[in-house]
């Protein structure tokens, strides 16, 4: 009689990271900051594309889509579950709630004013990658013609004081060329110009969400104070997504201001 290890075939070991690269590391190696931005991919391209009650990937599976820790995926899905985007039942996986209802309209003025004008308005580069890859979910909305990425992340300091964290995806062709030093430059002017993107448009989402552990860190706030979560993507003349950025802001040093018409009140 066979004894029953013999019979079961060798598994291959438990990895924790499924990719040298990775997408979600800037440099600090701080476990708390790639769970925000992951927390922040998985609502905007695994959340955006699903319907209510839809099943979604497994820990395990975020984690290897986007080249993470196993710990990272939990963490950010951790997230998600306490803002009820998510829900989670034993022996049922992890499935899609119902989405808040989004008002849209094309006429809203899509610009963000400082008012007053600031004295010291400048950014500070705290994070910068260039990945060899695009993980599927985002290359199927991304230019068809971009093979790598430039992910990076800066604080956007008004009068002096953190006021606004975004976390910039720039996918990039296999001839575009964008450095470290060139991640406080305008990007849209390196999209329009140098990267010939030119006219650009965009798409803006703004909803509310309570500072994590990374965000009040970095914004000088306490954890769960409430923010402003903005979600803009950045399309080509062509239609393609050329950049999307995620921002956070305190309200208490930056607000959104909006011009409606008579015809979207």
């Amino acid at each position: 009689m066979t004894p029953p290890d013999a019979a079961r075939p060798p598994q291959p070991p438990r990895r924790r990271s499924f990719t040298d690269d990775k997408i979600l590391d800037l440099g600090r190696h701080r476990r708390q900051d790639e769970a925000r931005r992951l927390r922040d991919l998985v609502s905007a391209f695994v959340l955006s594309a699903a319907e209510s009650g839809q099943r979604l990937p497994s820990d395990e599976e975020i984690a290897r889509e986007f080249s993470c820790t196993r710990n990272t995926a939990r963490i950010a899905m951790q997230m998600l579950v306490q803002e009820n985007s998510i829900g989670r039942a034993a022996g049922q996986g992890t499935h899609a709630r119902t989405p808040p209802t989004t008002w849209r309209t094309d006429r809203l003025l899509d610009k963000l004013r400082i008012s007053p004008e600031p004295v010291d308005h400048d950014y500070l580069l705290i994070g910068w990658h260039e990945t060899s890859a695009i993980p599927a979910p985002m290359a199927a909305v991304f230019d068809p013609e971009a093979v790598r990425m430039a992910v990076f992340e800066r604080v956007v300091l008004y009068r002096g004081r953190p006021g606004s964290l975004r976390t910039y995806y720039l996918p990039l062709r296999a001839h575009d060329e964008f450095g470290q030093a060139e991640a406080n430059d305008d990007v849209l002017e390196v999209l329009e110009h140098r990267f010939e993107h030119s006219p650009l448009s965009a798409s803006r989402q703004i909803s509310a969400i309570s500072a994590d552990l990374s965000a009040a860190e970095l914004l000088a706030v306490e954890v769960g104070t409430p923010l402003l979560f903005i979600e803009t993507t950045v399309r080509s003349a062509a239609g393609h997504v050329v950049m999307v950025y995620h921002g956070r802001q305190r309200s208490d040093q930056v607000r959104v201001a909006l011009d409606p018409s008579r015809a979207d009140l």
